[in-house]
């Protein structure tokens, strides 16, 4: 089974409260369908469909013992969703140094093929923040001199242009650019 389909359905089957009571109850011990209805207070149907969701999940299992069957919790079912939810928190505190590594990925893009700006609001603000920073702050420069500054590096500099007065970056002063901190 494909992984990303393989962590849905654990998802999805973890989102019913049913379930993870279910799974609350496998993890106490290994269960009949009658301990599992009584214990849930559902019918056997509705037990049931519980449990192939859990069981395609890879979340838990059966045993058949002649006429009896009895289910159980796959504790490995839960690697791939700890592996998932670890990438996460990592992602979430990696070190300032590699949020720098994506500016500079980010710019390097824009760089080296300028398709415009880009839509994706984080490394649009990238891009901008990079031209402001080509400009010194709290000076009054013509259009001409912003132009030369960007035009060189962008084909929309004026498109730059018109957000960062948008932004409050910079704020025109007749055919002047005043440059904000």
């Amino acid at each position: 089974m494909e992984r990303g389909r393989s962590l849905d359905l654990k998802l999805k089957a973890l989102a019913d409260p049913q379930r993870r009571r279910i799974l609350a109850l496998l993890a106490e011990a290994d269960q009949g369908m009658e301990g599992l209805c009584g214990a849930c207070g559902l019918g056997q149907p509705t037990v049931s469909h519980h449990l192939r969701v859990l069981r395609e999940a890879g979340l838990a299992g059966m045993r058949r013992e002649g006429r009896h069957h009895d289910h159980f919790l796959l504790t490995a079912g839960f690697g791939e969703l700890q592996h998932w939810l670890d990438q996460l928190r990592q992602r979430r505190s990696q070190p300032e140094w590699n949020r720098e590594a994506y500016r500079e990925q980010v710019l390097r893009a824009y760089l080296q093929q300028p398709r415009g700006l880009p839509r994706h609001p984080r490394r649009r603000q990238i891009v901008l923040e990079w031209f402001h920073s080509l400009l010194e702050p709290g000076r009054l420069l013509s259009l001409e001199q912003v132009e030369a500054a960007w035009s060189a590096r962008s084909p929309d500099w004026r498109l730059v242009l018109e957000e960062m007065l948008g932004q409050g970056r910079v704020q025109r002063q007749g055919d002047y650019i005043l440059v904000s901190d």
